[in-house]
């Protein structure tokens, strides 16, 4: 039987990713996506005092929240 962060969604998609491996996805350190979570701009699911995991759709949402769109000479050097 698969653990809670492993468990299938009925579309094949993992239903929580943990902490670590959320910071690592996005390439950040553990402590810089907390900031996000104590801002509230990126929830996230306690199931134990020091456990945190986030649902992949709160990730994508997110990931979405900060696309940039550039026009050729906005383009940073």
């Amino acid at each position: 039987m698969n653990n809670q962060t492993g468990s299938n969604g009925s579309n094949g998609q993992r239903l929580l990713i943990p902490l670590k491996e959320a910071a690592g996805m996005l390439s950040m350190c553990r402590q810089t996506l907390m900031e996000y979570v104590k801002k509230g701009t990126l929830p996230c699911i306690r199931l134990a005092r020091n456990s945190v995991y986030f649902r992949p759709s709160d990730l994508e949402i997110f990931i979405d929240s900060r696309e940039v769109q550039y026009t050729p000479t906005d383009i940073p050097a």
